[in-house]
């Protein structure tokens, strides 16, 4: 009967938007056990600013090869979510290697092997995410903002955990969530059968991406503003400390911070469909580069934890935005490569940047002065941006894509 099959098919449609929703959900409950409270483990092993700074910069130096690799693997076998369930798998398995490591040697060996494996899991469940979203007429940022939710969660939960039981806690949790996030991905649709077909040189489709000025500009801005956002990660946790907090009130700044990301997702379909995403970025890059200058001044926790919802603007709208930017402004065909590129220059080069800096800085000057470099670096960030918007280059159609795959 018509009607059945109709019902049938919207149930089909609620069931696969539910396990990408969870799937961001537990993938980012995983990242917000590990990333916020990894300093925990450095300080519990006696590891020095400059040590916590190179280990932190060994995810961005091997996700400058790792992720163009991984993505251009993923369009030329069109294998997206093997490759998913691999990276997760393997990175929740390394993760329980570093209970019980001191030796900094080792740590950095394990967070290299993590770092490869992990830095394929954002940009394939992206794609995944954006192939979906696009089929059924929906804004990335409305699943998204479920991995919003999952950090703040993880971040809040795993931080009264490890002041009570200790950092090991986090590697448990991180594991967990990353083996469940395996289970979901095989219930979650891949729209890549319809893609066209990647069908150039590996060189040849990185050749022609970076030839792309819109998408030159923004790797620039994202190597500066995602490099700041990513870093904050790392640091935040001494600098919360430093200005009077406990490591249960960084939990609850987690929570804060990465609940508030979850309703500007939402907001950001709207903000994008009135204003545009040029705008929509430099807004989040202006409020984001505000937010860092103001952390050097040493703020009060009481006024950090009530300005939560700045993070949920700059940050927010970001996360929500940049992926469909990269999707509207390069060939199908290219996405996960495209995808990937732009997060191993802001999640890579920009990260190890400010990651390498920040060490240096802390050891040198303090946590406060670490928040004056992440404020100068996202202002430059915003010159590209406003290039974007208002520069020569207009944005150019894809849906043919016949010049890649001829």
């Amino acid at each position: 009967m018509p009607g059945s099959q109709v019902g049938i098919g919207l149930s089909g449609a609620g069931g696969r938007y539910f396990s990408l929703s969870a799937l961001y959900l537990f993938i980012y409950y995983g990242f917000g056990a590990f990333s916020p409270l990894i300093t925990q483990y450095y300080n519990s092993i006696s590891l020095t600013g400059t040590q916590i700074g190179l280990i932190s910069a060994v995810a961005p130096v091997v996700s400058i090869i790792a992720q163009p690799m991984w993505g251009l693997f993923c369009d030329r076998f069109q294998i997206r979510k093997t490759v998913l369930i691999l990276t997760l798998v393997v990175s929740g398995l390394v993760g329980l290697f570093f209970i019980g490591t001191s030796a900094f040697a080792f740590v950095f060996l394990l967070y290299l092997i993590l770092s490869f494996f992990q830095s394929a899991i954002i940009p394939v469940s992206d794609s995944l995410a954006l192939g979906y979203a696009k089929k059924n007429g929906l804004q990335f940022g409305d699943i998204r903002l479920w991995g919003a939710v999952g950090f703040a969660l993880a971040a809040l939960v795993t931080g009264l955990l490890v002041e009570k039981l200790g950092p090991s806690v986090l590697f448990y949790s991180y594991c967990f969530a990353l083996l469940i996030a395996v289970l979901l991905v095989l219930r979650v649709p891949d729209e890549s059968q319809e893609t066209p077909r990647f069908r150039v040189g590996m060189l040849t489709g990185m050749r022609d991406l970076l030839r792309m000025p819109r998408y030159l500009l923004f790797l620039l801005a994202s190597f500066c503003v995602l490099g700041a956002v990513n870093a904050n990660n790392i640091w935040f946790s001494l600098f919360y400390q430093e200005i009077g907090g406990t490591v249960a009130g960084v939990g609850l700044a987690f929570l804060l911070f990465a609940g508030s990301e979850a309703p500007f997702m939402k907001l950001a379909g709207m903000i994008v469909r009135r204003w545009g995403l040029e705008l929509t970025l430099l807004l989040a890059a202006v409020f984001g580069a505000a937010r860092w200058l103001w952390y050097s001044s040493a703020p009060s926790t009481t006024l950090v934890i009530a300005m939560f919802f700045v993070q949920g603007i700059s940050v927010g709208f970001y996360l929500a935005t940049s992926a469909q930017f990269v999707r509207e402004n390069t060939p199908a065909s290219l996405q996960v490569t495209a995808l990937a590129i732009f997060f191993s220059v802001g999640g890579g080069l920009g990260t190890m940047l400010c990651n390498l800096a920040a060490g240096w800085i802390k050891d040198s000057y303090s946590t406060l002065g670490i928040y004056l470099f992440f404020g100068i670096i996202t202002v430059i960030g915003i010159i590209p941006l406003v290039m974007i918007k208002f520069g020569p280059w207009k944005q150019r159609s894809f849906d043919e894509d016949a010049e890649v795959t001829q």
